[in-house]
């Protein structure tokens, strides 16, 4: 997939960094020896929708817009409530680890106790059935 508008970073071109504004710059020889200049390359936007459960997915994390989701809104990231970009990081997801971990513990000990329960009222209830018959 390409950016639009695209950007284009030139052969030879080092240190290429991306704010968290969307600021994409980068380092290229200057014209001494030792020397360099850094160059600004452009800004990649961010999309936001009015309707986010109204785009349609297309896989691979892949949306499109729909009538139902309204017309994109571009803006620098950062601004009216839209992400940021970090360098480097991929895409985390909502999940702590250790705490579901934590969550799947307590629920297998609460079905251990109610099991024990069940067994418990069906030893009662065998104990009184056997009762009744002397």
């Amino acid at each position: 997939l390409l950016l639009e508008p695209a950007i284009t970073i030139p052969q030879g071109a080092t240190d290429i960094t991306i704010t968290e504004t969307g600021t994409v710059s980068y380092r290229e020889p200057g014209p001494t020896p030792g020397s360099f200049t850094v160059t600004n390359a452009g800004t990649i936007q961010l999309a936001s929708f009015t309707n986010f459960g109204g785009l349609l997915q297309l896989g691979d994390n892949l949306y499109s817009e729909t009538d139902a989701s309204g017309p994109p809104v571009q803006d620098i990231p950062g601004a009216n409530g839209l992400g940021t970009l970090q360098q480097g990081f991929l895409e985390a997801s909502n999940v702590e680890p250790v705490q579901e971990l934590v969550d799947l513990i307590k629920t297998q000990r609460n079905f251990e106790l109610n099991s024990q329960a069940v067994q418990a009222a069906d030893q009662m209830l065998q104990i009184i059935s056997n009762l009744r018959r002397f």
